[in-house]
């Protein structure tokens, strides 16, 4: 429907206002050639195009309260409980579409070389590590989120579905794949074993202390109890550190600099609209116990820092 209304237009008027400038050629190339890419014959300029259309439907039947929000995820889905069949519904087709944000990055990542290697610009027998490092990352991503969301018990909205898991991370993944993919003939070296190491030990710092706090909340002991414990006792937002950092070795990985897009953009939300919302949220639900953390570790992200 998408393509008989001509929407590949839409892609025009964007390449041609930033290919005004310096490497004008260059960067409306790589526009054009990075909206036309295709998973399972689907365009992704189609696939996003949907996508946003969607989460403008999910906005409207989300029916926030206007109370914290940070677009994703806002107070009044906190305090909701994953009960009905529609709760249901939203968990699996949030986990569908962070499989389809893998696919999208293999393809990304080794169809064109397929391509390459017919016509022999590659050699067949050349291993193409950084783009499995690229692949083994994006799927351990996400591998991460799915199991973050075992551990959660509130309901996950349409907005989280269709704008986070429809755009944000598919994006983010065909963005990473895209720059993996342009670096095809640079030998990989200590910027990408740097930035596995830097993926890891970020995703160390999201999983763990969401682990511990999972077990420790199982307990009925600590029922309308606040977590204080584990790493969360050096910095009240660790895990959102571990995000960011997880994701400037990921863009390391790829070789493309311009890959450093996806942790600025993620660290500037956690900070403008993530640790606000869920500070309000704990603050409320927590409110003696959050005063008494808040005077103990005052640290809210970056640990020594902020």
């Amino acid at each position: 429907v998408l393509a008989r209304l001509g929407a590949p237009r839409l892609w025009r008027p964007m390449t041609a206002a930033v290919g005004r400038g310096a490497g004008a050629g260059a960067l409306r190339r790589g526009l054009g050639e990075f909206a036309s890419h295709r998973a399972a014959g689907v365009p992704l300029w189609s696939f996003f195009s949907l996508m946003v259309v969607l989460s403008a439907l999910g906005h409207h039947l989300d029916q926030p309260d206007g109370g914290a929000s940070a677009f994703f995820i806002d107070n009044k889905t906190r305090r909701m409980v994953h009960t009905t069949v529609f709760d249901h519904i939203r968990y699996w087709l949030k986990v569908v579409l962070l499989v389809v944000a893998v696919y999208i990055e293999y393809g990304i990542l080794f169809r064109p070389l397929e391509a390459l290697r017919q016509k022999k610009d590659v050699s067949r027998s050349a291993f193409a590590l950084r783009e499995w490092i690229c692949l083994f990352c994006g799927a351990a991503f996400v591998a991460r989120v799915v199991l973050q969301m075992v551990f959660w018990s509130r309901i996950i909205s349409w907005v989280e579905v269709f704008a986070e898991a429809g755009i944000i991370i598919p994006l983010s993944l065909a963005s990473l794949g895209f720059g993996a993919a342009r670096k095809r003939a640079a030998a990989t070296g200590a910027m990408e074993v740097i930035g596995v190491i830097l993926f890891l030990v970020g995703t160390y710092l999201i999983v763990w202390p969401e682990y511990t706090r999972h077990l420790w909340k199982s307990d009925p002991a600590n029922a309308g109890r606040l977590y204080v414990g584990g790493l969360f006792g050096v910095c009240r937002h660790i895990n959102y550190f571990g995000e960011t950092l997880s994701f400037v070795g990921f863009a390391m990985a790829t070789s493309a600099w311009w890959n450093v897009w996806i942790p600025i953009v993620m660290g500037a939300g956690l900070i403008l609209f993530s640790v606000p919302e869920l500070d309000a949220y704990l603050s409320s639900k927590y409110a003696a116990d959050w005063v008494a953390y808040t005077q103990d570790v005052q640290c809210q992200m970056i640990p020594f820092v902020w």
